[in-house]
């Protein structure tokens, strides 16, 4: 009698397979990743050096827990200064607010072509960042367009905002220009602002450029003063907001690569973890214009909540 060899084939594929799904569903084991313990825990830093004569202010915080629904603790007991690296300046500064974690110096003004450098020491660990402090345009005009938009068959205005200036050399300069109503800002969101690159637009006049555009339900009054406050933004910073807003605002669709850290200037020059965040050094200019509001309610976008 001849034994049938399918019979034995579907049987030991489906023994194979009984192993497989036992092996998963009897060996599972929980594992805790703690990726916030104490030894794992970062230093994160915000700020930046500008052109102004203000007191220069620099916030250092803690890293969090992904499931911790709290301020991030500020550092505080920290020895913090910067370094204007051409002079040789030290400026020292102080926890002006522990519970922020803001360190601030005595009022000075950066000054153009100059490289700062935050030092940071806590805790038996030394951080170093620099920062180029580049130049920026000086800014021409403010000018407004008002548009009626009519998008399948549905009407509503906006304001274009539209700036003149001429643009240096050498090419890679860029800037982040927030806006203002009424000394109100209105791009307080950092994903909000307008962001400017000269590539393949240097040396040359930029005129009348569109640079936002605004609802008409944005515009309250009659009469507006709108502020165009620009400040320059090294490469370095430029990518780090572009992955900064590709892992923040980017993510969340099934074609989304897995996330992944974003990169900082924070260096531990003592050889444990570096220090996430950013520290950046800019120049800083601005513009004010008035906006006559040329509108009325009938053409309102319903789309558009309006505080």
């Amino acid at each position: 009698m001849k034994t049938d060899k399918k019979v034995f084939f579907v049987l030991g594929w489906t023994i194979c397979w009984l192993g497989l799904i036992f092996s998963f569903f009897s060996c599972e084991d929980e594992i805790k990743l703690e990726l916030n313990s104490p030894e794992n825990q970062r230093i994160v830093v915000e700020g930046r050096i500008t052109n102004e004569l203000r007191n220069q202010q620099i916030r250092i915080t803690r890293t969090l827990s992904y499931f911790q629904n709290e301020l991030a603790p500020p550092l505080t007991g920290a020895e913090v200064y910067l370094i204007e690296e051409g002079t040789g300046q030290q400026y020292t500064l102080t926890l002006s607010d522990d519970s922020l974690g803001i360190y601030q110096t005595n009022p000075f003004a950066g000054h153009f072509g100059e490289t700062y450098s935050l030092i940071i020491n806590h805790d038996d660990q030394s951080y170093k960042a620099s920062a180029y402090l580049d130049t920026i345009p000086v800014l021409d005009s403010l000018t407004f367009e008002y548009q009626f938009m009519n998008y399948y068959g549905f009407g509503f205005g906006i304001y274009l905002f539209k700036l003149s200036f001429y643009e240096p050399p050498p090419e890679g300069q860029y800037y982040r220009a927030d806006i203002y109503i009424n000394d109100t800002l209105y791009t307080d969101d950092i994903a909000e602002a307008a962001y400017l690159s000269d590539f393949q637009s240097s040396d040359m006049y930029w005129a009348n450029i569109e640079i936002y555009s605004m609802p008409q339900e944005r515009i309250k009054l009659d009469t507006n003063i709108i502020r165009i406050e620009m400040i320059s933004l090294s490469e370095d910073e430029w990518d780090f907001l572009g992955e900064f807003f590709s892992e923040t605002y980017g993510g969340g669709s099934i074609f989304s690569g897995p996330p992944a850290n974003i990169r900082s200037n924070i260096r531990n020059t003592t050889g444990g973890l570096d220090g996430m965040g950013f520290f950046g050094a800019s120049s800083k200019t601005a513009i004010e214009s008035i906006l006559i509001k040329e509108h009325n309610d009938s053409t309102n976008n319903s789309f558009i909540e309006v505080d």
